[in-house]
């Protein structure tokens, strides 16, 4: 089709029509004041992927006496040029008018931030066109099929629906002017290429009121200065002078003991009341606990963090090169299992049914929930960065709150919320998920619009910073949360209720090396960049501001090359890792075995995240150098031992007049010749090859089998007489 040739004010109509008029144009001709009216007083540098759209619009005019003339025939050409050449010539007449005008404007300053956003230099928006040939000649000149059909649907939009495209039709549509732009508003427009951000033909209203930003901002911060204590805030003054189990006296308190204690009794009465014992059953032996040796108990259960062993039973045994003879001087097996068999939290007889009022799915946990949690933020002040994410409780036992996250290292048990501080790892709030049926959630919002304000209501009105990921981010999170004087910064799913539609992948396409991209709303910054991935941020406490960065990079000489990192990136990388860090160290000495019981799992990592803040206090309040953790958990082992003294019941079997003597030790014993063939007890190890040793004889008393020279001698002389296979 041949195309048919415009004056410039008739295309400059349809550039700079006024989108709310109705069928009006924005006056060019010889009327200064009503074009500067539209105008800003300055026209500012543009930066970012966003600015790089806006070189061919900084011709200045102001004002624009005869532009009239033909433009040339774009028609014909490659792709690029036939759909560039009839906007560059606009621009081009524009510049030279403006050049020789005693006064400039902008013509930027037209624009609205967004409306910049939406001109590039690949198409010319339509906005309000008198000539239906003006759409078609746009629709010939794109030689992309693709970006063709845009234009068309949009001119179709634009006449305010599928109507012929002679020029009455066009008038009619320019009069039902609201349906001509619900149109466009739903038509898809072309992109651009290259670096800039790509933008609809027509600008909608999908960047749920964000704006660019085309240039660096002066940010003015509105959160309240930051002037609360950091550091231990407890009555009691701790100092050198005071041992490690001081600290966590903080925690486990007086109450915390006796409540372990009543319960743990209450328990066992219950059980012992309710079950038929087998004749041999260790539970026939039961007494009740007392403080001093539930604090032994402990001792021993925080032991076995520090020496990991596949079973329980392997701490009391006796084989030489893995015996651990600390374990049965302080407490005998059968003891220690008896009481981690009835370890108890709460009274089994307030139990409320499911579906019953007063349900708590944490009914077995939450005494020391509600005990040892609140301690954690009243005893300590945490600086201004604070961290927010969640912990994973490994547990692969039968509960109805065990999760399965393929993405985790412990795929399976509990899901944790956690705020720390962001420094130091010290964990403030702690809080259980225990499912999405929670009696205020927003349907509209989902469970974590929930879980973050309640987290963080002990903070509000502080002038704090919290950081998080894209799991809990959200716009609506970082209003409410601005509303109470709460900063948040954090990555966020790009398609996330509320977010610009200009920063998706759909729209937006960002490659490794591209300057970042920034949209404004009030207090809310939204950021695209593509680092060695892409990703969204939003903040509420930063502008659009870039720091200088030097980074590893194998595709330089250097092995180095800089980039322009945000600065909200910068800070997001310094301060996120807060409950990673408590993570990762209450890991680090937990207790190592299993459990069917489900609430013993939570316990133990309450137990271990107590022990970890407590030595984060006992680091704040006395001077360095300080003991590590490994250190800090030997000497509250040591403190708990303190006073406790093992009863002579509690030893296991009693011994004869020569006291621990073994009774293959103490009477006479005769060797006989054996039936079959039986394993040497001394010499044989059946665990390493070749290491089987058999025999033809035994102890007629003791009935094992045993060689003759040496092993019947070491095995009734020696209390340790298993024989390594080291000692020839």
């Amino acid at each position: 089709m041949a195309s048919e040739k415009f004056t410039c004010n008739e295309v400059v109509g349809c550039l700079f029509a006024d989108p709310d008029s109705e069928g009006e144009y924005l006056p060019l001709e010889n009327d200064g004041d009503s074009f500067t009216h539209h105008a800003s007083d300055a026209s500012l540098p543009c930066n970012g992927a966003a600015g790089q759209s806006l070189d061919l619009h900084q011709a200045q005019m102001n004002p624009l006496p005869n532009v009239d003339g033909p433009l040339p025939n774009v028609s014909a050409g490659n792709n690029v040029s036939r759909g560039r050449s009839l906007h560059q010539e606009v621009s081009r007449r524009v510049s030279d008018v403006g050049n020789e005008a005693e006064s400039y404007v902008g013509v930027q300053s037209l624009y609205s931030t967004s409306q910049l956003a939406s001109l590039s230099s690949d198409h010319v928006p339509l906005r309000n066109c008198s000539d239906s040939n003006v759409a078609e000649h746009l629709s010939n000149s794109t030689g992309d099929v693709r970006r063709g059909r845009s234009v068309n649907r949009t001119v179709r939009g634009q006449r305010g629906g599928r109507g012929s495209r002679n020029e009455n039709s066009l008038h009619s549509a320019r009069a039902r002017g609201r349906s001509g732009r619900a149109a466009r508003s739903r038509s898809r427009g072309g992109v651009t290429r290259g670096r800039g951000a790509m933008h609809s033909l027509v600008q909608d209203d999908g960047n749920a009121g964000f704006e660019y930003l085309a240039n660096e901002e002066q940010y003015q911060s509105w959160i309240t200065p930051f002037d609360q204590p950091i550091g231990y805030l407890g009555e009691r003054e701790l100092s050198n002078a005071n041992s490690p189990l001081d600290f966590l006296s903080l925690f486990l308190s007086d109450e915390f003991w006796n409540l372990l204690v009543i319960e743990t009794n209450r328990y066992a009465h219950q059980f012992l009341a309710s079950h038929q014992l087998q004749p041999h059953s260790r539970f026939h032996q039961w007494s009740d606990v007392t403080v001093s040796e539930m604090k032994a108990f402990f001792s021993l259960h925080l032991s076995m963090g520090l020496v990991e062993k596949s079973e329980l039973e392997d701490y009391w045994a006796e084989y030489w090169p893995t015996a651990t003879p600390g374990f049965g001087n302080v407490m005998s097996r059968n003891r220690f299992e008896m009481i981690l068999s009835f370890l108890h939290f709460t009274n089994n007889e307030e139990y409320v049914d499911r579906g019953q009022p007063g349900y708590d799915r944490l009914f077995k946990i939450r005494p020391i929930i509600n005990l040892v949690i609140p301690r954690f933020s009243a005893v300590y002040g945490p600086s201004k960065q604070l961290s927010l994410d969640e912990m994973t409780i490994a547990f692969k036992g039968k509960s109805t709150l065990k999760m399965y996250n393929p993405n985790k290292p412990d795929k399976y048990g509990y899901k944790v919320f956690v705020v720390s501080e962001a420094k130091s790892g010290y964990v403030l709030q702690w809080s259980m998920y225990t499912g999405q049926n929670r009696p205020n959630a927003n349907a509209d919002f989902g469970a974590t619009h929930l879980v973050v304000p309640e987290l963080m209501a002990p903070y509000t009105g502080k002038g704090h910073e919290v950081y998080m990921d894209s799991y809990y981010t959200s716009p609506a999170i970082a209003d409410e949360l601005a509303s109470n004087d709460l900063g948040l910064c954090g990555t966020v799913s790009s398609n996330r209720k509320g977010m610009p539609k200009g920063l998706t992948r759909e729209q937006l396409s960002l490659s490794k090396g591209d300057d970042p991209v920034f949209m404004r709303k009030g207090k809310l910054l939204a950021c695209a960049w593509h680092d060695t991935k892409r990703f969204t941020m939003l903040s509420s406490l930063h502008s659009n501001t870039c720091v200088r960065k030097r980074i590893r990079s194998k595709h330089t000489d250097s092995g180095y090359r800089e980039i322009n990192r945000p600065v909200c990136v910068d800070d997001y990388n310094s301060f996120m890792g807060g409950v990673d860090t408590a993570d990762q160290r209450m890991k680090t000495y937990l207790f190592p075995h299993r459990s069917r019981k489900w609430y013993n799992r939570i316990f133990n990592a309450i137990l271990s995240v107590s022990m970890v803040n407590a030595h984060i206090i006992y680091c704040s309040c006395t001077a360095a150098p300080h003991k590590p953790l490994k250190v800090f958990v030997q000497d509250v082992i040591t403190a708990l031992l303190e006073g406790f003294s093992r009863k002579e019941s509690n030893k296991g079997r009693k011994s004869s007049s020569l006291g621990d003597m073994p009774q293959r030790l103490t009477e006479r014993h005769f060797i006989c010749q054996s039936d079959g063939n039986p394993d040497c007890v001394v010499c044989s190890d059946r665990t390493r090859p070749k290491g089987r040793r058999q025999t033809k004889y035994m102890c007629r008393q003791c009935g094992v089998g045993l060689c003759v020279v040496p092993c019947n001698e070491r095995y009734h002389t020696l209390k340790h007489y298993k024989k390594c296979h080291l000692d020839g």
